[in-house]
């Protein structure tokens, strides 16, 4: 019988590309988008819209069909009456004769059922009882939530220093060559360019209420920092908490890439921050739903309401506004659920 298998669209795409010697870049250059794009495509993080959907079509020389963005129902398969088998024939009945002394007697094994149904029930009781305590924070394997309200489970614990395919941070180079990368046991934010920032996402993650901090070590440049609750990194919906060398931090809601267009939440100075580049800081936020609040070190800086992102990415990031390049190093991230 013929099988029938159709290659899905991140399969395809990532094939299109390699035979044609196309790096992400080169191919999100012939597309008029970002490589980041391409790779988010070649995971099976998304999907491409209708725009660029005929833009690969075009460039591709394919259909939708042969790219994978429209599913085949596979051919029903060929049903085959098979002939019912001959019935056994029983084995004539023979008398087993057994011993009936008491020391042969065996207890029944139906009085055993009630004791192993009660067992199972417990078991299930209790398990069930293990669950609820975790997930409403009561129970947490790991460090305690070390910020108020001092509640809820670890969900993340990583030190940052290899890839992880739980968080799946990202890695690699855009087209001005800023980039994300795991270098000598940390993870590294670079951005070469005076007046930019590069963020670095964790891109299998979405919180909604949590606590998250990381420690933070600039290099070189002028402010690192973190970003959360990121909508969609590709289009710029995120949070970003940034702290400069002097100790000076920035709070903004995105709504695009263009920091001209941002909302600024929030901004001041902390005493408790170590100023200076080669200086290891504690960045954190504690959000719960509309209540966000900044933590430098362990200590409150900020504390505002907003409700424009509910849920979203985590991220890191480095840039520096008059001087480049900005290199920002990260270890030991930790996100509680609330």
């Amino acid at each position: 019988m013929e099988s029938f298998q159709q290659k899905n669209f991140s399969e395809v795409v990532k094939y299109q590309r390699e035979i044609r010697g196309w790096s992400q870049a080169r191919m999100a250059e012939e597309l008029g988008t970002t490589p980041n794009r391409i790779s988010s495509w070649e995971r099976g993080v998304s999907v491409p819209s209708a725009y660029f959907r005929e833009k690969l079509c075009t460039h591709l020389d394919m259909d939708a069909h042969e790219l994978g963005l429209v599913q085949v129902t596979p051919p029903a398969s060929t049903s085959i009456i098979t002939q019912e088998p001959p019935t056994t024939p029983a084995a004539p009945e023979m008398d087993v004769v057994t011993a009936t002394g008491p020391e042969y007697a065996l207890q029944p094994a139906r009085k055993r059922r009630p004791l192993l149904i009660a067992t199972l029930i417990l078991l299930i009781v209790l398990i069930a009882a293990m669950l609820t305590a975790y997930s409403s924070g009561f129970i947490s394997f790991g460090p305690p939530n070390p910020y108020a309200p001092h509640t809820g489970h670890l969900a993340l614990n990583d030190t940052l220093q290899q890839p992880d395919s739980t968080s799946d941070w990202q890695q690699g180079a855009n087209e001005t060559q800023a980039r994300c990368l795991f270098k000598n046991n940390t993870y590294v934010a670079y951005q070469p360019l005076a007046g930019f920032f590069h963020a670095c996402i964790a891109q299998k993650t979405d919180y909604a209420n949590f606590a998250y901090e990381v420690e933070m070590n600039i290099q070189q440049g002028e402010f690192g920092g973190i970003v959360f609750r990121s909508e969609d990194s590709i289009d710029g919906h995120y949070y970003l908490f940034r702290v400069h060398t002097d100790g000076s931090y920035w709070f903004y809601r995105f709504a695009d890439h263009s920091i001209g267009h941002a909302t600024l939440l929030d901004q001041g100075n902390c005493g408790a921050f170590n100023k200076g580049l080669n200086q290891p800081n504690l960045l954190a936020v504690v959000a719960q739903n509309d209540i966000l609040t900044l933590y430098i070190n362990r200590q409150e800086v900020s504390s505002i309401h907003d409700a424009g992102y509910t849920h979203g990415q985590i991220g890191l990031l480095a840039g520096s506004i008059t001087t480049g390049p900005a290199e920002v190093d990260f270890k030991n991230v930790r996100v509680w659920i609330l």
